[in-house]
């Protein structure tokens, strides 16, 4: 076999139950083919087998699938992740490797399995949930023949190595750990040699615009190119937006991608820009607590050195130069973070005059508040001379002319919405100069002495770019906090509209439910698959059912409504039964001497004063009483994650009359 084609993986397999044993088999390539390599999974006892050649095996009852994600240990037995349906999103390298977005997965497992244990359904649940495309498993791309998990200038690196170009490229020696998602799940499999069943998969995002025409009128001849979008997730502090905040000891921060934008020629010219976001380096929580806006505890001063200089360090070791640029607010919670931040900054920039870290703060709601998002050029200004230093990759005449030398850095509060405006910002600017080095664009960027800039060259390509970017955003900010992007609307027409902050608030209402009653069964099944959660098999995994606040909170607003509704009858003297204004009750009182009168009066007002206690005041009292439960127990009765609830309280706050935070 040609040693090329070994180091990729099977693009289809069937899989066949056999009792306990689950025979894995690659189509076969040829009709007159006898034998494959076979993968022989016991999912009872978790043994795996593989044969190099082994009798083809027929059947109706077998399941197809497009590759393995990997094997998860159960409390009894194991399962196995399979990729049962996909859709083709993209054509990649100079091959034109297809790249596929996962539509369906399945989990299989021994048949007594779920019977049996309790504790396997339970995380079998988890499993599934962490492959759906409608739950945790949203935005899972993989392909059998293409790095997906390396940028192009590392795919250009790679190849220049031939002993790493000749490896799988399922293994460490190829893939980036950073970004290989199935990762660990995968590891028994290639332990076991069987580095073709299991595609490295990424989380994020991918999309390719192919053929773009680059025709501008009566300017030129018309070029034709191919632009591609990704989105990288990072692996190790991998999760939801409230639950998953700041670094961890290690330095891996929540929320990192690293975003790839690739414009390709038919020529086989390649450019590439890299940017990545990452929540702010430092030791920080912000864990739900049904609040809107959940208490923010910071590390003390000092205590986040050590994790901000591994952030660092890290990020300069994969890209180059960094110049970090932080859009959070300077006042309030927010304020006292970018002081944090601007305080590491200084100190590691102290350390060396050749610290390669450039630390930039820039209020984004100060500066374009009131929809004024042409004042992002005062942040351009400032960047402007690091982003023609560090550049990009360009391969073009069959060899490498230029590199990539640095990174930017964005970051906001949950690095999504503010943070996908800055990226679109330097995405199209990056498009621009790419365009400009590939004499496509004349001009350059728009801004460094000409005006000639996408919008006006090319007006169908930057539409189309606009909504490639948008949807970017929306897809990695669903990831994390379970809504597409606010803001989203500029990042999409160009405009701040009415509509647009309507559509932000809706967003705001819904990622306040999901972050409250929703992550910590989502960080759970992220947690399991990504191996922050190690299953120890016969040991009873930290899974309970957890109180709803819902319940609480439906009784207390029904209570405040009927309250709220009684008081209108009140006001319009329709509370008390209307025996006491008939014309019968009239004549009596007529009738009757004036201290009868006045006892029928007196009646009428206790009847009122009943009424108002048992039918306002009281259910008042009840639904406010209710609703100030659930605030100040809101922490105790959230969705919590049970798995790894550990990785979310990387410092606590401080006890009332303790002058310092402990981590």
């Amino acid at each position: 076999m040609d040693p090329r084609f070994s180091a990729l993986c099977f693009p289809s397999l069937r899989i066949f139950r056999q009792g306990s044993l689950a025979v894995v088999q690659p189509l076969a390539a040829a009709s007159n083919q006898q034998t494959v390599e076979t993968l022989l999974v016991d999912l009872s006892s978790g043994k795996i087998t593989l044969s190099p050649s082994k009798d083809i095996l027929r059947g109706s009852t077998a399941t197809d699938a497009l590759g393995l994600l990997g094997m998860c240990k159960l409390h009894k037995g194991v399962a196995i992740l399979a990729i049962t349906a996909a859709r083709k999103v993209a054509e990649l390298g100079p091959s034109r490797a297809a790249v596929y977005e996962l539509m369906a997965a399945a989990v299989i497992s021994d048949s007594d399995a779920e019977r049996s244990s309790r504790q396997n359904r339970q995380l079998l649940a988890l499993l599934r949930d962490a492959v759906d495309p409608a739950g945790s498993g949203r935005g899972i791309y993989f392909s059998h023949f293409y790095d997906l998990t390396l940028t192009a200038q590392r795919i250009s690196d790679r190849d220049a190595d031939a002993a790493t170009a000749a490896a799988p490229i399922a293994s460490t020696v190829r893939a980036d750990p950073r970004f290989w998602y199935n990762r660990v799940l995968a590891e028994p499999l290639l332990q076991a040699g069987a580095n073709r069943f299991t595609p490295p998969a990424v989380l994020g995002f991918i999309r390719q615009l192919p053929g773009l025409v680059f025709k501008a009128p009566g300017v030129g001849p018309a070029h034709t190119a191919t632009l591609t979008l990704i989105a990288r997730r990072g692996v190790d502090r991998a999760g939801t937006r409230q639950w998953r905040r700041g670094s961890d000891s290690a330095g891996n921060v929540a929320n990192f991608v690293e975003t790839e934008e690739m414009l390709s020629t038919p020529a086989g010219d390649v450019a590439s820009f890299v940017e990545v976001r990452g929540s702010i380096p430092l030791l920080w929580t912000q864990l739900p607590n049904i609040k809107y806006k959940p208490t923010t505890v910071i590390a003390a001063p000092g205590q986040s050195a050590a994790v901000f200089d591994k952030h660092i360090d890290a990020l300069k070791a994969a890209y180059g130069d960094v110049v970090a640029i932080n859009l959070i607010n300077h006042k309030g919670t927010e304020g006292k973070l970018e002081v944090a931040f601007r305080t590491e900054a200084s100190r590691y920039c102290s350390s060396s005059s050749s610290a390669g870290l450039r630390y930039l703060a820039f209020d984004f709601h100060h500066e374009c508040s009131k929809g004024r998002y042409y004042r992002l050029s005062l942040l351009w200004d400032k960047i402007r001379d690091d982003f023609g230093k560090y550049g990009f990759f360009l391969y073009r005449n069959g060899k490498v002319e230029r590199r990539q030398r640095g990174v930017m850095r964005t970051n906001c509060i949950d690095c999504l919405d503010r943070t996908n405006v800055v990226q679109g910002v330097l995405g199209r600017k990056a498009l621009e100069a790419m365009l400009g080095a590939m004499g496509i664009l004349s001009g350059g960027v728009r801004g460094s002495g000409s005006e000639r800039g996408l919008p006006d060259a090319f007006p169908e390509v930057e539409r189309e770019f606009k909504i490639l970017w948008a949807d970017h955003g929306d897809a990695v900010s669903t990831q994390y906090a379970g809504t597409g992007a606010m803001k989203s609307g500029f990042t999409r027409t160009g405009k701040r509209t009415f509509g647009g902050v309507i559509d932000d608030g809706v967003k705001a209402v819904v990622r306040y439910y999901v972050n409250n009653f929703q992550d910590g069964r989502k960080q759970d099944a992220v947690d399991l698959f990504t191996g922050a959660y190690v299953v120890v098999p016969g040991a009873q995994p930290p899974l309970r059912s957890q109180p709803s606040p819902l319940v609480p909170i439906a009784i207390a607003l029904v209570a405040i409504a009927f309250a709220a509704h009684r008081a209108g009858h009140a006001l319009s003297g329709e509370l008390v039964g209307p025996t006491s204004i008939t014309a019968a009750t009239a004549v009596n009182e007529a009738a009757t001497s004036s201290g009868a009168a006045t006892a029928v009066a007196a009646d009428g007002s206790g009847q009122l004063v009943r009424a108002l206690l048992s039918q306002v005041v009281l259910p008042l009292v009840l639904g406010l009483g209710l609703l100030s439960f659930v605030v100040t127990k809101g922490k105790y009765l959230v969705n919590k994650p049970q798995l790894c609830p550990h990785l979310a309280v990387t410092v606590k706050a401080a006890k009332k009359g303790d002058s310092n935070k402990k981590q």
